[in-house]
């Protein structure tokens, strides 16, 4: 939002209001293109009112001040009529695409019905100012010369800009006030924008901007002629229940929508809190709950855990381990028997019992596998020898 205040509230026709407004030294600046409008509020009967869009009609060189043409028709308009100089004002903005584009806009033709001269206004004055090579005419309608605004300031544009000239149409009344430019009495039809673009409608820019119907009319001409679309740029205004109807035409009533349905969905959000808080809790199985029983499963869990490892060891020899111990044992007795018995002629064989494994439970330990008893080796013959006296030696 733009701070500014009331400089100045001059009624240019009997229907016609210009509404000056200063800009506050310590505020910000507003940076808008000729051609853009602004919603503006201000407290009316110590009470805000709502905010209302129109076309800025001074140029944007000028940062300082914002200038506003505003038909006086209903009871916001005509509340402006209130505003003494220094009275504050809201304005918010920029809106709309209707803009004039010196790169792109070479050749503009502007067409202009009643209370839509504002944003001409704005681009005429910006033209000047900078002094822009572009070709611009300008066809403005009215219902007669005495409820024109804007009209002096034209002319003398007109004089002095060699790239700028306008042309009239006035709808009934006299006319003496443009003596020596182009005028005609009625409205804009075909044969006059015909004579004011000279039979030529290729490589224009055509902008249009006054009441939907009037917008209508001309756009129609226009699409008849084969001016393509993206070459027409429109702006439809009135001070009636549509207000503006640009692009962004409803921003105030948007604005209210979006308040009433914040409202409708922060009640909703209240109820539905209410209604929860109401209803039994028993019945539902909250994350809490779930987590509780995931916590209690595993309590028990760990308690069996610890039951098993508090079992006392049990001892995993086996039965069949101890009976090939003591088998290897006897073996070895034997063995050690037939080696000293050198004389024997044959050594008695030892049998060797492998007993079969015995698994004990609960714990499975696998049994060894006892070595083969070794056979022992008979001791070698020695023979026993006698020597007679006579020296014969005998053995046996």
């Amino acid at each position: 939002m733009y701070k500014y205040y009331v400089d100045s509230n001059q009624q240019l026709t009997p229907t016609t209001l210009l509404l000056t407004l200063k800009r506050y030294p310590s505020a910000r600046i507003f940076s808008f293109q000729p051609g853009q409008y602004a919603a503006i509020s201000f407290t009316h009967n110590g009470r805000p009112t709502p905010a209302r869009c129109f076309s800025i009609a001074s140029s944007p060189t000028d940062q300082s001040i914002l200038q506003f043409s505003i038909r006086l028709k209903g009871r916001f308009t005509k509340a402006l009529l209130d505003l003494k100089e220094g009275d504050k004002v809201n304005v918010r903005g920029p809106f709309g695409a209707f803009v004039l584009d010196a790169d792109r806009d070479n050749n503009v033709v502007m067409i202009a019905g009643g209370i839509g001269i504002a944003p001409f206004m704005s681009m005429i004055q910006y033209a000047a100012t900078i002094e822009l090579s572009n070709k611009m005419k300008l066809i403005y309608s009215f219902s007669n010369q005495d409820d024109a605004p804007f009209v002096d300031q034209i002319i003398d544009f007109d004089k002095n800009n060699p790239n700028f000239k306008a042309s009239f149409a006035v709808g009934n009344g006299p006319v003496d006030k443009f003596n020596g430019y182009e005028v005609s009495n009625g409205r804009i039809t075909t044969e006059v924008i015909n004579k004011i673009v000279e039979n030529n409608y290729t490589n224009k820019s055509f902008f249009i901007c006054g009441p939907p119907p009037f917008m209508n009319a001309m756009s129609k001409i226009l699409f008849d002629k084969g001016v393509p679309h993206d070459n027409v740029m429109t702006e439809a205004f009135s001070q009636g229940p549509h207000h503006q109807t640009g692009k962004l035409r409803s921003w105030p009533n948007n604005i209210y929508m979006l308040g009433a349905v914040g409202v409708a969905i922060a009640s909703l959000v209240i109820m539905v809190k209410d209604l929860l808080e109401t209803l039994p809790t028993s019945g539902f199985s909250t994350p809490s709950s779930l987590v509780d029983n995931s916590n209690s499963t595993n309590s028990r869990q760990s308690e069996l855990d610890k039951l098993v490892n508090e079992l006392p060891a049990i001892t995993t020899t086996a039965p069949s381990t101890d009976a090939a111990v003591s088998a290897n044992a006897q073996t070895s007795a034997a063995a050690s028997v037939g080696a000293k018995v050198s004389n024997a002629p044959t050594s008695a064989a030892t049998t060797t019992v492998n007993p079969t494994p015995v698994v004990s439970k609960p714990v499975v330990t696998p049994t060894p596998t006892p070595k083969p008893t070794p056979t022992p080796t008979p001791a070698p013959y020695v023979p026993t020898c006698t020597t007679t006296q006579s020296g014969n030696t005998t053995c046996v």
